[in-house]
């Protein structure tokens, strides 16, 4: 019977096992702490990002209360441009009432003006005067006797006129021509026809003139 003393070989494989195991240990602590740190360093970044994302949050909500309130305001602004738009209207409308019931009446004090002894045309004196520097015959005769020109019908309808009338001459009738178109009341005058007449009672031979023009009121 042959015996086998196999008590050596066990002891040294004891030996190598645990010789292995030592040398395993620092990898595995090795393993765990850099484990560790990149949770360490993962959990710092989350942190510092959420604080940046928070604040980008608080951010965002203030500039939509900015903008809310910023709406708010323009929606006020606007309603104010609104209301004043419609004052403004109910001026112009006051404004024109006020011309349409007074307008008439200043036309034909115009008239009168320019039909009057010693009269002449509204007109403002420094217009008048560059108009003459321009053209010395573009003013009117002073001396002009009124009384050679009067007028048969004045009809107005929207601010158009249409003036009838006799004078002695055709000169009277472009002296008045001239004294309506230099007056701020009258604008566009046209001759539209002269014609030669007889007065009935005197046999006098006179010129009998149309004429048409807007009035501003």
């Amino acid at each position: 019977m042959i015996r086998i003393n196999l008590l050596p070989a066990a002891k040294k494989q004891a030996r190598g096992t645990s010789a292995g195991g030592g040398a395993a240990t620092p990898w595995a602590v090795g393993y765990a702490a850099a484990a560790l740190l990149t949770c360490v360093v993962l959990a710092v970044v989350y942190f510092g990002k959420e604080s940046e994302l928070e604040e980008q949050r608080a951010r965002n909500t203030a500039l939509e209360t900015q903008i809310r309130q910023l709406t708010a305001q323009s929606a006020s602004i606007d309603e104010v441009r609104a209301q004043l738009a419609r004052s403004q209207e109910l001026e112009q409308v006051v404004a024109e009432l006020q011309r349409a019931r007074f307008g008439p009446t200043r036309v034909l004090m115009e008239l009168s003006r320019i039909l009057s002894a010693g009269g002449g045309p509204s007109i403002d004196p420094q217009r008048l005067e560059e108009l003459r520097r321009g053209n010395p015959l573009a003013g009117f005769n002073r001396g002009w006797d009124a009384r050679r020109l009067w007028l048969t019908s004045f009809e107005e309808q929207d601010r158009q006129v249409r003036i009838r009338g006799v004078g002695r001459t055709n000169e009277d009738v472009a002296e008045f021509l001239r004294r309506l178109a230099l007056s701020d009341s009258f604008e566009g005058v046209n001759l539209q026809k002269t014609e030669a007449v007889e007065d009935r009672e005197t046999h006098l031979a006179l010129i009998s003139f149309e004429l048409t023009a807007t009035v501003r009121y």
